[in-house]
């Protein structure tokens, strides 16, 4: 007769996605018109980010006169002095992009 000798392990599995915080802002007020108007593009250097705002520049000066653009890269939530650095541009409006 053989005896078996058996060991039983519990495993817990736990869900590696972290929990998203949510947070409300308020939107800022739109830019009625953009013709004439200088617009800062902010990317936050994540991959496919950059040519979306390449896209939205190339359509937006296809349909707005005169409109401009600034550049600003910086990681997502913008620190402080990169919030003031792109207040002080003289932009009159931000476009933002995210991406992976």
């Amino acid at each position: 007769m053989a005896i078996r000798n058996e060991t039983r392990v519990a495993v817990e599995v736990h869900d590696p996605v972290a929990p998203t915080a949510a947070k409300t802002v308020k939107s800022a007020k739109r830019v009625p018109d953009l013709r004439g108007k200088k617009i800062g593009l902010y990317w936050n250097t994540k991959p496919g980010g950059d040519a979306g705002l390449e896209e939205i520049a190339r359509l937006t000066e296809a349909k707005y006169e005169g409109v401009k653009f600034k550049k600003f890269y910086h990681r997502f939530p913008a620190p402080k002095h990169v919030l003031e650095k792109v207040a002080q541009s003289g932009v009159d409006g931000i476009i933002s992009a995210t991406a992976d």
